[in-house]
């Protein structure tokens, strides 16, 4: 009995694994439309509840020679269809003109403030420390970080985020990606952040959060003064908001605004190789993270999954071809084509759903080269020399 079984499971060895792999993924391509379902769900609450008490809020932006960025996007911030608001941005030591296009919209715009840092701070993160200046100067509570090189995209972003400014929430991540462009490098870099946050948002709503994007952050002021801010991670160059929320979310004090009008658009890299060293330095970032270890886990199985399916696919394929098995390919062939098509439909949803153009079957393609893009960086990593990551303590 026990030879029969073992010479059967070695006949169909690669169908059994096919089999495994195809349930395995499909499970895991089940998250896929998670997005799609948990936008709908906050449009529904925020038609039937309404909006929340409005609670003053103070937008920090920092920036080192944006000016034109500035020209460009500050309106957009400054225009909100909001009760009480600031905008204060922190000049890092610019030296174009961004200086006198803040002086110039001071003129025009009475919420806005503008401070800068000290030149020739050497021994600290420039990023951390004009964080740090922005929030100790904001008058309000609750903060909102965003990037002079990213704007909202409609009038309601502040609305939409103040949503969840109630008792008990110190922090709510918000969507941000880059802006949709024809040339490869965008399309490329848009779909890995879309596909990012397609895991990690749904995972803070149950969870301490993973991480965040530093373009779409509120943030409790008495949240950072009570853990001193960047005290843990001050030489860092890198990763300053996404390191604060990872430390310092629970689970219980996080919330995710996903409506639309919460969207905020970045700007795409200007070369592959900006692209390529913004993921090393996200790669250092995460050396840092605290209690990761279950979402990344999550992340990197649903990741070896998916070469690991073709791979199975394909012997399968080729053992009931070879062995002249047409009812076992044409199974194999109908289950391929039946996920491929199940987990596309499900991720062009969300990504609809998020206010992205949807990839139809491209979304094969950029799915498949995942682990690729991820090991590149990791390979980046280990070779970059370790004083890059971090400013000199002395």
């Amino acid at each position: 009995m026990m030879q029969t079984w073992l010479a059967f499971l070695t006949e169909n060895a690669a169908y059994i694994g096919f089999v495994l792999l195809w349930a395995a993924h499909l499970r895991s391509a089940c998250s896929y439309g998670r997005m799609a379902r948990l936008v709908r769900r906050e449009q529904e609450t925020c038609h039937t509840e309404g909006e929340r008490n409005k609670e003053p809020v103070s937008v920090i932006l920092t920036a080192h020679n944006q000016a034109d960025e500035l020209h460009r996007n500050l309106p957009l911030f400054l225009e909100q269809e909001y009760d009480t608001f600031e905008v204060i941005v922190v000049d890092n030591a610019s030296t174009d003109e961004t200086e006198d296009v803040l002086k110039q919209m001071e003129l025009a715009y009475p919420n806005l403030r503008h401070t800068s840092i000290p030149p020739g701070t050497r021994y600290i993160s420039q990023k951390r420390l004009s964080i740090t200046i922005g929030i100790k100067s904001a008058r309000y509570e609750w903060m909102l970080l965003a990037e002079p090189d990213s704007r909202p995209v409609s009038s309601g972003w502040l609305r939409s985020m103040a949503r969840h400014f109630h008792p008990g929430i110190q922090i709510v991540l918000g969507y941000a990606n880059y802006a949709p462009g024809k040339d490869s490098l965008s399309r490329k870099a848009l779909f890995f952040n879309l596909f990012h946050e397609m895991q990690y948002l749904p995972w803070a709503l149950r969870h301490p959060a993973y991480r965040c994007n530093p373009a779409n952050l509120a943030y409790r002021k008495s949240l950072f003064m009570e853990h001193k801010g960047f005290a843990e991670d001050v030489n860092l160059v890198s990763g300053a908001t996404e390191l604060l929320v990872n430390r310092h979310s629970t689970g219980r004090n996080t919330a995710v605004s996903l409506l639309p009008e919460s969207k905020v658009v970045c700007a795409v890299p200007v070369s592959a190789k900006q692209w390529k060293l913004k993921r090393t330095y996200y790669a250092e970032t995460r050396r840092h993270f605290i209690n990761t270890w279950h979402y990344r886990c999550a992340f990197n199985v649903k990741q070896a999954i998916v070469p690991l399916f073709y791979c199975a696919m394909v012997a399968a394929l080729a053992c009931s071809i070879l062995s002249r098995q047409w009812i076992g390919t044409a199974a194999v062939a109908l289950l391929s084509v039946q996920l491929c098509v199940c987990k596309t439909v499900w991720f062009n949803r969300s990504a609809r759903a998020m206010g992205e153009h949807p990839y139809y079957l491209s979304f094969l393609w950029n799915e498949a080269r995942m682990w690729w893009w991820h090991a590149c960086s990791w390979l980046r990593h280990q070779a970059a020399p370790r004083a890059i990551f971090r400013r000199k303590a002395f």
